[in-house]
């Protein structure tokens, strides 16, 4: 073998050994990179640049850059998205039980397979994921983990499926964290369930356990659930906030109480003028069996507090701001809306990003310990105000304008309030700015009514839309056995 056999051999063993390093062991493959993503060997504290298709050991911890992302295949074929300025540690992940990640700071989105989860034992958890302050058993298959080690708050999403979740306390933290001393936590007596569709989160200091799951709001649970991770979550006071594509319209009259004038007018009818009755009634059967599921044990909608157990449930329709973690309650006097169970936050309070399901606010920024700070803009001019910091008599409509709204507390119920407007667009305040309580139903003329009417025929026309895509999934459905029973031999 001449000199240059030999120095050729010897370039690729070390080139070999170099990409190797993170293989030797590897749990987790990236799959899809953006920007600058690191891995730290816990042991040397070397840091490792990512790139696609390098793989990561049990115990190193990954962190991502502002506006870069990571998405990892694991050995067990499940994908975990760590989200732009995140940091997680791969603590724990055997091949033959229940992998163990901890979140330090970000956001993770993961959705584990259903061949990982189809196993004997339906109550024990497949993957943890851990913060500071919370532990997850995770029994569902797709769901957002946020964790703000400024506060400390951690807060969950689930879009499908079911994962366990508790608050830990300081004598949790200081035990040796294994799969067994996880499985407790998640089992125990504070734990709640989030399921599809719920969220729940744990703020120490305000919580001593993980707040009962609710709802968020609908529109803002739909764009996040489209967000895989991978965009960007932009800054609160974005001007590129656009407006939530999904329009909720209350028609409730001026004064009524919004819960009580709801009224869920049966379409079964017209429904079976289009696809049929036996379609109908397997199509009703079902969305009453979903129905029945999620609403078992549900809190009502106005939230609820236990002062004895600790538990808390927040009102349902707020935001999750994933920047800090924190979740923005609905507060005293917003909107009911019968069709989705859920509170409109007023204007002020913000809304979300449709394309990445962040949320935003154009006048404040929410902080870490739950302030909303009025953003400044060249644009915006300052309200008048006396020494005393008063507002004058000129300035003081737009010192009332520019002045912060306050977080909701977490453990303050929504009192049965009255509906003060007609029209009002998701995440937006009253189209004319009225809150008149005085507003009785005698003003409410005959345009009223055909706004009812208009929207009922909206919900029918939803509902068949919906009922001929249950038809035709049900018809494809008994295709497929009909086909695969003809083709057996």
């Amino acid at each position: 073998m001449n000199f240059l056999q030999k120095l050729f051999l010897v370039t690729t063993l070390l080139l070999c050994t170099g990409t190797s390093v993170l293989a030797n062991s590897g749990v987790a493959k990236a799959i899809i990179l953006k920007g600058k993503v690191v891995a730290v060997n816990p042991t040397t504290k070397e840091t490792v640049s990512l790139k696609k298709g390098s793989w990561v050991n049990e115990g190193f911890v990954v962190k991502t850059e502002p506006k870069s992302f990571v998405k990892f295949l694991f050995i067990d074929k499940s994908q975990m998205n760590l989200g732009p300025k995140s940091e997680m540690e791969i603590s724990k992940f055997p091949r033959k039980k229940a992998g163990i990640i901890t979140l330090m700071k970000g956001s993770l989105r993961s959705k584990v397979t259903k061949n990982y989860l189809d196993n004997k034992d339906k109550d024990k958890s497949k993957l943890f994921i851990k913060t500071k302050t919370a532990a997850m058993g995770v029994r569902g298959t797709d769901f957002m983990v946020t964790y703000n080690p400024a506060n400390e708050n951690t807060a969950l999403v689930t879009f499908s499926g079911a994962v366990a979740m508790a608050q830990i306390t300081e004598a949790v933290r200081n035990i040796q964290v294994n799969q067994n001393s996880l499985e407790k936590v998640v089992s125990g007596d504070t734990a709640v369930i989030v399921t599809k569709g719920q969220f729940s989160g744990v703020s120490p200091g305000k919580t001593s356990r993980a707040t009962t799951p609710i709802k968020i709001n609908p529109g803002q649970l739909e764009s996040m659930k489209s967000n895989d991770g991978t965009k960007e979550t932009s800054d609160q006071s974005s001007t590129e906030t656009k407006a939530p594509k999904k329009k909720f319209r209350n028609v409730i009259p001026p004064g009524v109480d919004a819960k009580g004038f709801s009224n869920k007018s049966k379409v079964t009818d017209q429904v079976e003028t289009v696809i049929g009755k036996s379609a109908t009634n397997e199509v009703v059967e079902k969305v009453e069996k979903e129905k029945a599921v999620s609403s078992a044990d549900a809190p009502p909608p106005e939230g609820m507090v236990n002062k004895v157990t600790g538990e808390i449930a927040p009102p349902a329709g707020g935001y999750i701001d994933l920047a800090t973690a924190q979740y923005v309650a609905p507060p005293a006097g917003s909107v009911y809306d019968a069709a989705t169970e859920t509170y409109i936050p007023p204007a002020d309070f913000g809304g979300y990003n449709p394309d990445t399901g962040n949320y935003e606010n154009s006048n404040y920024t929410l902080s870490d310990d739950g302030k909303f700070v009025p953003v400044e803009s060249p644009d915006r001019a300052p309200a008048s105000v006396n020494s005393d910091g008063a507002p004058t008599d000129k300035g003081d409509k737009l010192a009332v304008k520019n002045e912060p709204p306050k977080l909701a507390p977490l453990d303050k119920p929504i009192a049965p309030e009255v509906a003060t407007d007609v029209d009002r667009v998701d995440g937006a305040g009253p189209s004319n700015g009225a809150n008149e309580p005085s507003a009785a139903i005698a003003g409410f003329d005959q345009k009223d009514f055909d706004d009812i009417v208009e929207d009922k025929q909206d919900e029918i026309d939803e509902t068949l839309s919906e009922a001929e895509d249950e038809r035709n999934e049900i018809l494809n459905n008994k295709t497929r056995v009909r086909f695969n029973i003809n083709n057996s031999n």
